[in-house]
């Protein structure tokens, strides 16, 4: 717990000031901010750390690291970082563009049953969209994560080929891990948030005041909720894929330490 607490601080009080910067932006400027893509950068960041911490060990997990020098020791460079830009990118369009089709589609199935699209319409088509693109994909989803532990340790020379070659056969199973991880306590996020906003809506509380606690809580839950899922698929890439030797160096199994 005193890592979890040492790596989250950092992002849970930017997270926080995003929030606080969106109701201010909003309530008194009437500016639309949305600070989402934001809050995934940090929950991204805390992901990819917290992978590093598992395997590896605290020696080897700061956010100064991971900006100073990545993490396979090298230097940022342009060519890296381009490098980096196009494999989020052919990742991204190849999910984006199946739940185009597929939005595409059943809007023209819609369109030709005379359903006029109202906000309500397009909101339940993206959330059956999501469901199904997130089925079709299952495989290349739960080995993504996989994958992200390879590039959180450095594995430059660790293909998704090879993931996807040595967890052939345990999709369900890798699925129900993430399930058990996030489910509970998604839950017990959603509820305990609500109940907060209807506490503070009763009690008349600042909106900033309210922002700054519930908000809290929210990101406070959320990188509980990515640790124990991040620690777990961590677990399954030690056994499935396969740490070398010195890659856990905290550990007692790991193996003699590399150069």
């Amino acid at each position: 717990m005193p890592h979890f607490f040492r790596l989250i601080y950092g992002p849970l009080i930017l997270w926080v000031l995003v929030k606080v910067t969106e109701q201010v932006l909003n309530r008194e400027y009437d500016i639309a901010f949305n600070g989402k893509n934001i809050l995934h950068l940090f929950t991204a960041g805390f992901a990819i750390v917290w992978y590093r911490q598992f395997l590896l060990g605290s020696d080897y997990a700061s956010y100064r690291l991971m900006i100073k020098k990545g993490f396979t020791g090298k230097q940022f460079t342009l060519k890296r970082f381009g490098r980096a830009v196009i494999r989020i990118t052919v990742i991204t369009l190849a999910l984006l563009v199946p739940a185009m089709i597929i939005s595409i589609g059943i809007m023209l199935y819609y369109s030709s049953q005379g359903v006029i699209f109202t906000e309500d319409i397009i909101q339940q088509l993206a959330t059956k969209t999501t469901f199904i693109v997130m089925l079709l994909f299952s495989p290349i989803m739960v080995r993504l994560s996989l994958y992200t532990a390879g590039f959180a340790l450095g594995r430059t020379s660790l293909g998704f080929r090879q993931v996807w070659t040595q967890t052939r056969g345990y999709t369900a199973t890798l699925w129900w891990m993430t399930i058990r991880g996030f489910l509970p306590l998604t839950i017990y996020s959603y509820i305990l948030t609500w109940f907060l906003h209807r506490i503070m809506q009763e009690m008349a509380v600042h909106y900033i005041l309210s922002t700054v606690l519930i908000e809290s809580l929210t990101a406070f839950l959320t990188f509980m909720m990515l640790a124990i899922v991040v620690a777990a698929n961590a677990e399954a890439f030690r056994i499935l894929i396969g740490t070398r030797d010195g890659d856990t160096p905290h550990r007692d199994d790991s193996g003699p330490a590399r150069e």
